[in-house]
């Protein structure tokens, strides 16, 4: 007698008894994804920092800034990760945010995409974000006076003028980055000093100074600390600007002088404008003078 054929077994979704042979974390397709929250407003409890004294967003114990989107889309990546495992890839949109009068808080829509278990779950809402006012970590260097550079504008063989100083600290302020700062300058008799955020940041502020008023620039750091298990330096930017070239009129002592010829080493000899008198200068007397 031939034996009875048995039917294929096959599993089932245990939530709502769905035969299928495709079961996502034990449920079938349609009751995984709805046990998928991606954006749940009520369990979503977003704060992000704002800093006091200049108004920009941050978020983490580095307190660097960033914007209010960058930190809500960070927020709700790390919640997903946290919730439904790290290896879920997990893309974030803004929308669009809407702040409130009251500024306290703000309103964030998103268009949430993740992928789980190989299958795409896509999620659109509305986030509301709570702002708590610290001061961020720019902010709090530029309150300690903290520098990683100085730009130490000279010339060779004389004093600066003023307007080589004043395109100098223009073209430094133009070049800061979002996270570079000038914690201070100080003018002194030799030229200027420009005090700035970061090694990278002086760096670029003396090259293109050079680039724009010509001379050159070199660099000596030195070893001011340790943090996080890393040397901390800091750097002094030595910019030397051209000093004085046949044609050109100096300043000293009320005098106006014309330079006939440069001496290396020794100094310039000059005509004075007014009496027409032949004057040496030597190079120690060359510093005190200024370019006309």
């Amino acid at each position: 007698m031939k034996e009875r054929g048995r039917e294929k077994w096959s599993r089932f979704c245990p939530k709502c008894g769905k035969k299928t042979d495709e079961l996502f974390d034990s449920l079938c397709k349609e009751c995984f994804t709805k046990e998928i929250r991606l954006i749940d407003v009520e369990k979503f409890g977003i704060r992000v920092c704002v800093c006091e004294n200049c108004g920009g967003y941050f978020k983490g114990k580095g307190k660097e800034r960033t914007s209010i989107e960058e930190a809500v889309v960070d927020s709700v990546r790390k919640e997903i990760r946290k919730r439904y495992g790290c290896e879920c890839k997990v893309e974030v949109a803004e929308l669009g945010k809407e702040i409130k009068a009251d500024e306290n808080k703000a309103s964030v829509f998103l268009d949430v995409k993740a992928e789980m278990e190989g299958v795409k779950i896509e999620e659109s809402g509305e986030i509301e974000v709570i702002f708590k006012k610290e001061t961020c970590d720019r902010c709090s260097k530029i309150a300690g006076g903290y520098y990683e550079g100085i730009v130490q504008i000279r010339a060779e063989d004389r004093i600066p003028t003023d307007e080589e100083l004043a395109i100098a600290e223009e073209l430094a302020y133009s070049l800061l980055g979002e996270a570079d700062f000038v914690s201070e300058e100080r003018m002194l008799k030799e030229g200027l000093d420009i005090y700035v955020s970061s090694m990278e940041c002086g760096r670029r502020i003396s090259r293109w100074i050079v680039n724009k008023l010509g001379g050159s620039f070199s660099e000596s750091r030195k070893l001011y600390g340790r943090k996080d298990g890393r040397n901390i330096y800091r750097v002094s930017f030595s910019v030397r600007l051209p000093g004085f070239e046949e044609g050109a009129l100096v300043e000293i002592e009320d005098k106006v002088l014309s330079v006939e010829k440069v001496i290396k080493g020794k100094g310039i000899e000059c005509v004075d404008m007014n009496t027409g008198q032949r004057v040496f200068l030597k190079k120690k007397e060359t510093k005190k003078a200024k370019r006309v």
